[in-house]
């Protein structure tokens, strides 16, 4: 028999690498809704497989709502495995992912982060389902340690580490407060990681991310409560009172100090692990020297109580009871009268009835429109209630009104606020184009230029043509004129000009290169000259 369910499984991940989106999604549907939750054990093999082609399904996601959903199926299936194949999947998730990370490009790497933070976020959402049991709490942490920081694969997959401690901070603090002995598991495993591993830019990424961060959150509770700050615990993300009591009552310093000093630190990190003693061990001494009570928050179990939906209705209920659709007479009759709006919680009395033309409609409205002025005065019991009299509304008249004539708006003209202001900025351009009369200083009054004539005139203007120099005293005669003293540059320098004033130096004339003549050669003349002599005299 499960023989059977291997063989399907195996036929069904054979598709998950499929190009055609609905065939990938059908198959994941099967295996993780139906084939996975259905066994007892996986053998290893076969969940290998299975995560193989997980991964490319993933891999072949475009779009980033698709990406997001496609890893919320994959991590929440870990809520749906017993625990100890739900531990076996999350182990074999890590290891595929160091296997495949340098295949990974740059594209497709931001939805592969996503997915190791979903898994993150819900295996500690499986934790907390689980009260926090500390077995699976601490098989968990030896799959993080087995499969990621002191993984012995060979795979160069050291980025999926570092992503992990980024992000695990981040992820847990939506779960806390929770109990003090479980903190110790989920922290102190970091400090062990930070005594034996090999890998600098870890260590150095466990110590910014996690303990550097509770450090901070610790100094800053510690401000509050010496400013007398009241620090409570906010749902927008308010993290100082839960972090920054675990890292005052936690102890790390001795931690750190216990294992800096022990034979099996590694000698690089010792350095890390002293300096994050001695920060730790000043925070605690200055919680010791304030005297102030501060504990990690009691555990509050996350019950959603229930919110009523509030509906809007014209009357608290009216005497006859004939009101019907209280929600569509209150846009028609809102605006023609003031009533009081009541909010009520659902599932009370209501009276439901159904239209039966338009008639009976209009006879509704007029009823209410009727007893809207008696509900004005009314005194009605109550402390969500919202009263309009006529006193109100005439004072909120008043004032309306004494806004739009300081904005230069008519109150009593229909047309909007649009229509006034492009009225305006035309009148003013217009003013501007006929030149209105001005007062001069005798009380007349000085006409403004015609549209035909041009009050302005186009200049010309540039540096070199407007601007004169003048000097402030009268030169000297050419006779005693110096040139200006000046360090000669360019080729000057090069031809050996001494620095100072510049004077003229005469020109070298040419020499003429003579072309230097062999005695080889004068020889051979002087021997053809002879030859030729002697033939002319014979």
């Amino acid at each position: 028999m499960e023989d059977d369910r291997s063989e399907v499984g195996l036929s069904l991940i054979k598709q998950l690498a499929s190009s055609n989106k609905p065939s990938r999604d059908k198959t994941v549907s099967l295996l993780l809704n139906s084939w996975l939750p259905s066994q007892t054990q996986v053998s290893d093999d076969l969940m290998k497989k299975l995560w193989k082609g997980l991964f490319y399904c993933l891999w072949h996601a475009d779009k980033f709502p698709a990406q997001s959903h496609l890893a919320d199926v994959l991590s929440h299936v870990l809520h749906d495995l017993n625990p100890s194949l739900s531990l076996h999947y999350f182990s074999v998730f890590l290891l595929t992912m160091r296997r495949e990370w340098t295949g990974i490009d740059v594209l497709r790497l931001d939805k592969f982060y996503l997915l190791i933070r979903r898994f993150l976020h819900n295996f500690f959402a499986l934790l907390k389902n689980k009260n926090w049991d500390l077995e699976l709490l601490s098989n968990f942490v030896e799959v993080l340690e087995k499969w990621v920081f002191f993984a012995d694969d060979k795979f160069n997959g050291n980025g999926v580490n570092y992503h992990i401690v980024s992000v695990y901070a981040e992820e847990l603090r939506p779960f806390l407060p929770v109990r003090m002995e479980v903190l110790g598991v989920l922290f102190d495993s970091f400090v062990s990681v930070m005594v034996k591993v090999n890998d600098k830019v870890l260590v150095g990424k466990i110590k910014s991310n996690v303990f550097d961060m509770l450090a901070k959150k610790g100094r800053e509770l510690l401000e509050a409560k010496k400013s007398g700050e009241e620090v409570v615990v906010v749902d927008s993300g308010s993290d100082v009172l839960l972090l920054g009591s675990v890292a005052l009552t936690m102890g790390f310093s001795a931690k750190f100090f216990e294992l800096g000093s022990s034979p099996e630190c590694v000698q690089g990190n010792r350095k890390v692990l002293f300096g994050l003693h001695q920060e730790f061990e000043k925070l605690e001494k200055d919680f010791a020297a304030l005297g102030v009570d501060i504990s990690i928050p009691d555990v509050v179990e996350n019950v959603e109580d229930e919110v009523p939906q509030l509906v809007p209705i014209v009357a608290e209920e009216m005497a006859a009871g004939d009101v019907s659709e209280p929600a569509e007479a209150e846009d028609d009759v809102a605006g023609d009268i003031a009533g009081v709006v009541t909010l009520k919680k659902c599932g009370g009395k209501k009276n439901k009835k159904k239209k039966k033309n338009k008639k009976k409609n209009e006879n509704n409205e007029n009823e209410v429109a009727a007893n809207g002025e008696e509900l004005m005065n009314e005194d009605i019991g109550g402390e969500d209630l919202v009263l309009l009299n006529e006193s109100v509304i005439a004072n909120l008249q008043l004032q309306f009104e004494k806004i739009a004539a300081e904005a230069g708006f008519d109150a009593d003209s229909p047309k909007s606020s649009a229509t006034n202001l492009k009225k305006r900025k035309r009148a003013k351009a217009m003013n501007g184009k006929n030149h209105p009369q001005e007062e001069d200083a005798n009380g007349g009054t000085i006409s403004g230029k015609s549209e035909g004539e041009k009050s302005a005139k186009k200049v010309k203007f540039s540096m070199k043509n407007n601007l004169v120099w003048k000097p402030h005293s009268p030169l000297p005669p050419q006779s005693l004129r110096l040139p200006p003293s000046a360090t000669p540059r360019g080729s000057a320098l090069k031809k050996g000009v001494p620095p100072g004033p510049i004077r003229e130096i005469p020109t070298q004339p040419k020499k003429v290169r003579m072309r230097a003549v062999s005695v080889k050669k004068a020889r051979k003349k002087a021997v053809k000259r002879l030859k030729k002599l002697k033939t002319l005299s014979t």
